[in-house]
């Protein structure tokens, strides 16, 4: 088998193996050159929205679980399609919208049953969240703190 194929080469000019090479090499340069651009673009990406979000999380101190908020703008609320679901009755299906603006997080409540509440006071319209607030959702609280280090997440 390997003397069939010796055989062959042979058969073919010494440029077109020198042009099959030279593109091949060409070939892995260009992936290896999107790889790290990729990488360069991801990296960049998450700098962006480590600025944007500005690290926060909400703890759920009852679960002891940490639940990372990695989105733009984060429905809270009991139904399946709740970016955040806390599965207590007292919290509505469409409960909360948490959402980031220039690093500075914010919690509006969506007309809920039960209320959302923010450091014991029931909200009424959109309200900005600092470091440590307790957010109220029904009888569900949690605190948004920024993240330090890694933790359970949900």
């Amino acid at each position: 088998m390997f003397e069939k194929i010796m055989a062959s080469l042979q058969e073919i000019p010494a440029y077109s193996i020198l042009i099959s090479a030279v593109v091949v090499v060409f070939i892995a340069l260009s992936i290896l050159t999107m790889f790290g651009k990729a990488r360069e673009e991801k990296e960049v990406e998450q700098l962006r929205w480590n600025k944007v979000s500005a690290h926060m999380a909400l703890y759920d101190t009852a679960r002891r679980v940490v639940i990372p908020l990695e989105a733009d703008e984060i429905l809270v609320g009991r139904h399946g399609a709740a970016d955040i679901r806390f599965s207590d009755m007292s919290v509505s299906r469409y409960h909360a919208v948490l959402y980031v603006s220039n690093g500075i997080w914010s919690v509006m409540d969506l007309d809920s049953k039960s209320g959302t509440f923010v450091n014991g006071r029931k909200i009424r319209s959109q309200v900005k969240l600092k470091d440590m607030d307790e957010i109220r959702f029904g009888n569900k609280t949690v605190i948004i703190r920024q993240r330090r280090g890694k933790q359970q997440h949900v």
